[in-house]
């Protein structure tokens, strides 16, 4: 009995505590409606400024059209559900079924990687083979890598819970996966999948840095630390957002793959990691992959600019190379014309002596 009391205690506090803290479910709730707006917003915007301007369509651009879809999708059939769970004081990631919600999610999810992995080859073409980039990077091979992507994504992401979505519903979706050889095989070839293009786009990364720090220090003349250079800048915020995506997931894979085999309440720390995990998992990515890898380009700001009525940045650099080759053109018709002349000319000036006269304005 006293042990019976002690447990029920402990599980009070428990729930006081993580309805007082930062995962209090009116919080939580919140965060999940603001999130689910900004990265609809965000990703709309994307899309739309790419079908409007004639110089994002592009296959690079059109990558990321690709991400913002699978953001979208993953943050329309997950934010609402895992919010109205909170609402309600059931929130779980995923459900104890193999529901739509979930196949569509896992499918994203899969499809994402491979947009990664299709955005780090295209950024390892255009920094270290910037001449063969266009003949390279086509729309062709673009549309072709992301219909191979996304099949593989369908087959081994939503292709194995349909398979076991019949079966015994007293079982979890997990369980049920494990207990169906051929989906258990499909799930690992997606998650093994999922593991080989990180590391490749891990791999790429390196390289592209490494590229781009010696053409900085070519272009210098000078030694440049590594993480000070243009590239690291640049690629860092990628780097942080991918590296949160895989934290967090890898996280929730394992508290969920113990969650099925121990039927057993986690602990009060765990379950407040596990909520604070769910909700970066959730928002951070979708958020971050539209500002990271498109918003704050120069080419898209520029197409914002347009698209709310204010005037480009003016280019005034141009006018000036044009003005001082014609002022060149004209001196050297003044050089010629006076050496002509300086032949016959007993005083014996020349162009040498127009030269010295010459307004030195292009240097």
């Amino acid at each position: 009995m006293d042990d019976q009391k002690d447990d029920s205690q402990y599980s009070d506090e428990a729930d006081i505590t993580i309805s007082l803290g930062p995962a209090a479910p009116g919080l939580q709730a919140a965060y999940l409606v603001i999130s689910f707006i900004v990265v609809l917003a965000a990703n709309s915007l994307l899309i739309l400024l790419v079908c409007r301007k004639d110089y994002l369509r592009q296959p690079r651009y059109y990558l990321r059209c690709h991400l913002a879809v699978n953001d979208m999708l993953f943050t329309l059939v997950q934010i609402p559900r895992y919010t109205h769970g909170i609402l309600q004081s059931t929130s779980q990631l995923h459900s104890f079924s193999c529901t739509d919600n979930r196949i569509v999610s896992t499918t994203a999810v899969l499809s994402t990687y491979g947009v990664y992995l299709l955005m780090a080859i295209d950024m390892y073409y255009f920094i270290c083979y910037p001449l063969q980039y266009e003949t390279k990077v086509t729309t062709t091979r673009l549309a072709m890598g992301i219909g191979l992507v996304d099949t593989f994504s369908f087959i081994c992401g939503a292709v194995p819970l349909i398979l076991v979505r019949q079966a015994d519903q007293n079982i979890s979706c997990l369980m049920k996966t494990r207990s169906s050889q051929p989906a258990f095989v499909f799930r690992t070839i997606g998650i093994v999948a999922q593991v080989i293009s990180v590391l490749i786009i891990i791999g790429l990364y390196y390289i592209v840095l490494k590229e781009a720090k010696r053409q900085q220090e070519r272009d210098e003349h000078r030694p440049v630390k590594f993480y000070k250079t243009k590239g690291f800048k640049t690629m860092a915020p990628h780097a942080i957002a991918l590296t949160t995506t895989i934290i967090t997931s890898a996280f929730l894979a394992i508290s969920l793959a113990q969650g099925n085999a121990e039927n057993e309440e986690p602990s009060m720390a765990v379950a407040i990691v596990e909520k604070a995990a769910i909700l970066v998992n959730l928002t951070v990515s979708s958020m971050l992959n539209p500002v990271i890898y498109s918003l704050r380009l120069p080419e898209f700001r520029r197409a914002l600019r347009e698209m709310c009525g204010r005037s480009p940045t003016a280019a005034v650099g141009p006018a000036v190379p044009s003005q001082c080759r014609v002022r060149v053109v004209g001196v050297r018709a003044v050089d010629l014309a006076s050496s002509d002349v300086g032949s016959s000319d007993p005083s014996g000036n020349n162009s040498n002596d127009v030269n010295k006269d010459l307004p030195r304005i292009c240097t």
